[in-house]
């Protein structure tokens, strides 16, 4: 439970899938009514496409379901017919039970939880008996949903047995199967017109979908409904509600199962008494299609213009979210983009990113989870303080007080193809049209994001190539290019003001003979070495960089007298010293030559360059003879 307003609230956590499709919408809408009524808080776990084909899309999807495990939530409710992929639904009962969160399965019977099912074939068999005892059909087509399907061979069964009770005839001819899609039921219909049997009195079918894919079909033959042929349908889906004639179908109470849910919850999260299981039948609608109510076309023009109504609010949201899409990728910086995404988010929205996500040692997100910690990337909420490190536990830094003012939250995986990412917090209210562009926003979020960090990585990379392009990649010095680079910004400044600048060349002796007598390893270590010394002498000013081999080029715009001619001595000090502390076999003996002047242009760098090397090359001839 969780404290609000001084008093402990239970928190029902619902896990599913595509909460945009309307009986998922429809339930879940119904649970969290409940819960409010009950005083009870929801948090909803949804992934907005289903579990079905477990690719690493789908897993990375699935990784909300890891919430419903957290401290927060005192039971669980499990969709598995939503969800579609046991491989999700029964490891997610079975993390929940196991931390010792009671849960509640919907739609399906589920061994050890309190389910909650539905009557489809005693529902199903009202719609059988009023086409025959109210219309007194006795030629009826049935159209099934997939062969072998439960659900349908349980309708099929349904059907064969009322026929059976009043007498009826079953003909095989009049039974085929519409696998509970349009088009496939269209396909059905259209093969009854091409064959010798005589067209039913009725045809009912097992879902509307298929029942309005069979109207259109008949339509375009010139049939009329219900005055030629009558047509049911089952399931009392949204869209049904749109079409003329509209169905006499069969529909569930939706409250009648939130109710139940919640009532459900409230006994297990107390202890109490509570039985294994809840049937919950649908209800008959009778309507137009079988000819009990007249078709009124007031009723018609309302609902085109609700369709109408809508198809705008979707074409100008779309519009939004390109607008959305341009704006954050143009973001240059990660606050840009919190920014631009708390300008678009259209509801209250708390967008929580994976602690390492940004991190350039991670390879990639936990498959399928969340990390122990997540970070507040942004949010809409004035309250809410961008950049807060929080358990995951937690679902979101001071839930409670979210939560005091609000029914229900909705989570949502935010994941690439490649990674989890985090998720995003919704206040939404379920059922709204603002579901949809919640959708659409989260989409196009996770893309961004996903955009975001490949830009980030290759800025990065090119970034490290830039450095390797410009260094030498033994000293870490830089390389001639690099040099050239570096001095030409140096010289255009010294021009403007007159200044001078000091060059100095500095080459080992006896390189080679280190390389014979000790190897090549000792011989670039030797050369490290005297990088390093030139570097350290050289100071911030100064802009060292390794010609080829053991030659050195320092360009220093340090003038001062006891610099320049101390510069030598401290250099060969500090290679005296590294062959102490590493106890070499051999001494580092540097020549340098040096030249103070005034350069105006890259002709008078390199031809200062050539008299230092003289100068080095006249101090290597002294060092000889010594």
């Amino acid at each position: 439970m969780i404290g609000i307003n001084g008093k402990k609230v239970k928190v029902l956590g619902i896990c599913t899938a595509s909460l945009h499709k309307e009986d998922v919408i429809d339930t879940v809408s119904a649970i969290v009514e409940s819960c409010k009524k009950q005083g009870m808080k929801a948090l909803i776990l949804n992934a907005f496409s289903d579990m079905f084909k477990l690719d690493a899309f789908a897993r990375h999807e699935s990784s909300v379901y890891c919430l419903a495990g957290s401290s927060v939530v005192d039971a669980v409710v499990v969709m598995p017919e939503a969800i579609k992929n046991d491989a999700v639904s029964m490891p997610l009962i079975r993390r929940a039970k196991e931390r010792g969160i009671p849960v509640i399965s919907v739609d399906r019977k589920v061994d050890g939880c309190f389910s909650v099912t539905y009557k489809y074939a005693d529902s199903f068999g009202q719609i059988v008996r009023h086409v025959i005892t109210e219309h007194n059909c006795k030629v009826i087509n049935f159209v099934a949903g997939p062969k072998g399907n439960t659900f349908s061979e349980e309708r099929i069964a349904r059907f064969r047995e009322i026929m059976a009770e009043y007498g009826i005839p079953f003909d095989e001819r009049r039974l085929d199967y519409g696998d509970f899609w349009e088009q496939p039921a269209e396909r059905v219909a259209e093969s009854w017109f091409k064959s010798d049997l005589p067209l039913p009195e009725a045809v009912i079918c097992a879902n509307d979908s298929m029942a309005m894919a069979v109207c259109s079909v008949l339509k375009r033959h010139g049939l009329k409904i219900p005055r030629d042929i009558i047509v049911t349908g089952f399931d009392g889906i949204r869209l049904e509600k749109y079409h003329t004639p509209r169905l006499t179908t069969c529909a569930i109470s939706f409250a009648e199962v939130g109710k139940t849910v919640v009532d459900a919850a409230n006994a297990l999260i107390d202890g109490a008494p509570c039985a294994e299981n809840a049937e919950i039948p649908f209800r008959l609608r009778i309507a137009q299609s079988c000819g009990c109510h007249k078709i009124r076309s007031a009723v018609i023009a309302d609902r085109i213009m609700e369709l109408n109504t809508e198809m705008v609010g979707v074409d100008a949201h779309e519009e939004y979210m390109f607008s959305y899409l341009n704006r954050a990728l143009d973001s240059k910086d990660l606050d840009a983009l919190a920014d631009t995404i708390k300008e678009y988010a259209h509801v209250a929205t708390w967008v929580s990113v994976d602690t390492g996500f940004f991190s350039e040692s991670r390879r990639g997100g936990r498959f399928g989870s969340f990390g122990e910690s997540m970070q507040l990337f942004t949010s809409t909420e004035k309250n809410f303080v961008p950049g807060t490190f929080y358990s995951t536990e937690v679902i979101l830094p001071d839930l409670a007080d979210i939560l005091a003012d609000t029914a229900s939250l909705m989570v949502c995986p935010l994941h690439s193809d490649s990674e989890v990412i985090g998720y995003i917090t919704f206040n939404i209210k379920i059922g709204s049209y603002d579901l949809r562009r919640v959708r659409r926003f989260l989409m196009l979020t996770d893309q961004i994001f996903e955009a975001v960090k490949a830009r980030r990585t290759i800025e990065k990379a090119n970034e490290k190539l830039a450095v390797m392009h410009i260094h030498d990649p033994m000293t870490g010095v830089l390389n001639r290019r690099g040099f050239y680079q570096k001095a030409s910004a140096l010289i255009r400044k010294l021009s403007k003001s007159g200044q001078n600048a000091v060059i100095f060349s500095a080459d080992m002796d006896g390189l080679k003979q280190i390389n014979d007598n000790y190897g090549h390893d000792m011989g670039d270590k030797a050369i490290k070495a005297m990088a390093n010394a030139l570097v350290r002498t050289a100071g911030e000013e100064g802009i060292c960089s390794r010609f080829g081999g053991d030659e050195f080029i320092v360009l220093s715009q340090n003038t001062d007298k006891d610099f320049i001619e101390s510069f030598a001595e401290k250099v060969q000090t500090r290679l005296d010293n590294y062959t102490k502390r590493v106890k070499t076999p051999f001494r580092i003996v540097v020549s340098i030559g040096v030249l103070d002047s005034n350069m105006s242009s890259f002709e008078s760098l390199d031809e200062c360059i050539r008299i230092a090397d003289e100068k080095m090359y006249s101090v290597k001839h002294i060092h000889k003879k010594c």
